[in-house]
């Protein structure tokens, strides 16, 4: 089911909710497949391990967790056999932009721009623009890929340094199979927040790069969002923004 309203709801109330998504790339890390994902993030056995656990800990542990799953049966069949509770599915698409549910997820994203909860966003350089789209306190930049192996330690400390017990956040990411590892350990040391796996939702609209080869035109996004969308947008500091994504966003297609 699509969850962009209950996601909302939870925005609107301040009430701790997960939503993970887990796709072919992270179904063939823990299948123990060879090689790496569309984005050449690695598969290695840390990371397989990390997923393994982080998906357990969320459906059997976490009171309001979703999982978005690719469209595949025999993943879902894999993944199911790893927990003891019901999975909560959820669309994969349930916080990304496309031709379903569409005002459910205008609404979702204009309330996480409205929230005055704290907002942290884990994700790689060219993401930048999301800060003032969504007013974002802070920006954790994460390399590309194949982060996870040789940085977590760091970028869980310093993600740590800046939350607060007494304050609530909506955590949010664009930041790779490592990502989900990420979000679990801070769900886990901090219940309290709203956590949300962005994943490629925003490429589109911060980098004007079609990183997945779904995603709705430039202008029809920017007509979606534009009460949303601030005046500086289209300043020309983020124009090296643009060439850089050509590179390094989508290069699978």
């Amino acid at each position: 089911m699509d969850i962009a309203n209950i996601i909302t709801d939870c925005i609107k109330t301040e009430t701790p909710i997960y939503f993970g998504k887990y796709g072919d790339g992270e179904f063939f890390c823990i299948m123990s497949y060879k090689g790496s994902n569309c984005d050449n993030d690695n598969y290695t056995e840390k990371k397989k391990n990390g997923l393994i656990e982080s998906f357990k800990y969320m459906v059997d542990e976490m009171p309001n967790a979703y999982i978005g799953i690719w469209h595949n049966k025999e993943q879902m069949y894999a993944w199911e056999n790893l927990v003891k509770k019901p999975i909560k599915w959820a669309n994969y698409h349930s916080i990304m932009l496309d031709n379903t549910n569409t005002s459910d997820k205008i609404e979702l994203y204009k309330s996480i721009k409205q929230s005055n909860m704290k907002k942290i966003y884990i994700c790689n350089p060219l993401l930048i623009k999301a800060k003032i789209l969504f007013n974002i306190d802070y920006m954790v930049q994460v390399p590309f890929n194949n982060w996870f192996d040789a940085y977590f330690d760091n970028i869980f400390e310093s993600i740590k340094s800046i939350i607060k017990d007494d304050t609530k956040y909506i955590i949010m990411t664009s930041a790779g199979m490592g990502a989900k590892i990420l979000l679990y350990k801070l769900a886990k040391q901090f219940p309290n927040n709203i956590y949300l796996d962005f994943g490629s939702a925003l490429d589109k609209i911060c980098t004007l790069r079609t990183s997945r080869g779904w995603e709705p035109d430039y202008d029809t996004s920017i007509d979606w969002l534009r009460d949303i969308i601030p005046s500086n947008w289209n300043d020309p500091k983020y124009e090296n923004i643009y060439h850089e994504a050509k590179q390094k966003l989508g290069i699978h297609l």
